[in-house]
């Protein structure tokens, strides 16, 4: 089974749609979103996509975060988080936060065989204790190029896409 990892959207959806086309030609049935999405033109796209989108708020995403509490604006199928959230998939227990910090701590617990976060915007993976940590980069292309990652769960081996 093969998952998108995406992360730190701020807003572009230009580079969203370039993921979004990847995504599809591979077909991918389930995306995590690693947070910071920022807009709500950006919230509703991910709402709208065949795939099972998962998504955590990050720091860019406090304006969501009120309008979702008030009701203001609410997701037909998006699942969202504050923090971090699990999932367990093709008998893989992943969690995914947006924020580094919280993805090495959940990381040394050792409950996990993957954590996904964002926050740097730098692709990144590494293994602490038994559990591989990755960050697929950022779709913003804020600072550095627009990346995103697919994950083989059942190889264990990530593919970083770049999308410029």
């Amino acid at each position: 089974m093969k998952i998108a990892i995406i992360s730190d959207i701020h807003g572009n959806m230009a580079y969203l749609a370039k993921a979004k086309e990847i995504i599809d030609s591979e077909k991918i049935k389930l995306v995590i979103c690693c947070g910071d999405i920022q807009t709500e033109e950006v919230f509703h796209e991910l709402d709208l996509w065949p795939q099972k989108v998962y998504l955590t708020l990050g720091n860019a995403d406090l304006e969501l975060e009120y309008k979702l509490k008030s009701g203001l604006i609410y997701p037909e199928k998006l699942k969202f988080y504050k923090d971090f959230s699990v999932l367990d998939l093709d008998k893989r227990k992943i969690a995914f936060t947006h924020y580094d910090f919280y993805a090495k701590k959940l990381a040394t617990e050792g409950k996990y065989d993957l954590v996904f976060y964002g926050h740097t915007h730098t692709p990144w993976e590494e293994i602490i204790g038994k559990t591989i940590i990755l960050n697929p980069g950022e779709i913003a292309a804020q600072f550095g190029k627009p990346t995103f990652a697919i994950y083989d769960l059942t190889q264990m081996k990530a593919k970083l896409v770049l999308l410029a």
